[in-house]
């Protein structure tokens, strides 16, 4: 017997408390009001988005998170192939989300991309929603004894301060509501991965 398993979705998580208090303030001082990034305004709910180029910003905590998180996606990606290689890793979409009381933001994917992430600077109280849900990708036309262990129907990510969530750009996925009073504060990306020539 030969068994492969086929079509697996990895979703990898990272922990980062170090960079959360300076990103905060830095975050804040923008004071952006509205979605600025003018993307699916539609699908957010009670949120504040910034444009999509918080990684371009020359600032040294920006500069820290993007080489954290461009760190992060080597690790990951060099753990799924088995390997130990250099990435020429390039974000190409970065911006942030304030949620307050009411807050969601409904199912979508990233496109033009091939890894994406969310960064919890602020989770917001605790147990009062705003997770994240991604959807299962693969869509069973059938439901028995047989196919029932491959329908795991969604992955839930708690939000927890640092906590970083890499995952591939095809995942449908969206934040619950959240109903807590603190806000919550969200960096989100796109990136693109290559091979480095040498």
């Amino acid at each position: 017997m030969r068994k492969i398993n086929a079509f697996s979705t990895p979703i990898i998580t990272f922990q980062n408390k170090e960079l959360l208090p300076e990103l905060k303030d830095y975050i804040l001082s923008l004071k952006v009001d509205g979605i600025d990034s003018n993307i699916a305004p539609l699908l957010k709910n009670n949120l504040k988005e910034s444009k999509f180029n918080l990684f371009t910003h020359e600032n040294k905590i920006i500069k820290e998170t993007e080489l954290f998180i461009t760190s992060c996606l080597k690790k990951a990606i060099n753990d799924l192939k088995n390997q130990d290689e250099d990435y020429d890793i390039k974000i190409n979409e970065s911006w942030f989300h304030i949620g307050r009381k009411n807050s969601s933001h409904d199912v979508h994917i990233h496109p033009n991309c091939s890894w994406c992430g969310v960064f919890y600077v602020q989770s917001g109280d605790r147990d009062c929603g705003g997770k994240t849900i991604f959807n299962n990708p693969i869509q069973s036309n059938f439901v028995d004894y047989a196919t029932i262990i491959m329908r795991e129907p969604a992955v839930i990510i708690h939000p927890e301060d640092g906590k970083l969530a890499l995952f591939p750009s095809y995942l449908n996925h969206y934040q619950t509501l959240y109903t807590g009073d603190e806000e919550r504060i969200v960096i989100a990306f796109n990136s693109i991965i290559l091979q480095k020539q040498n």
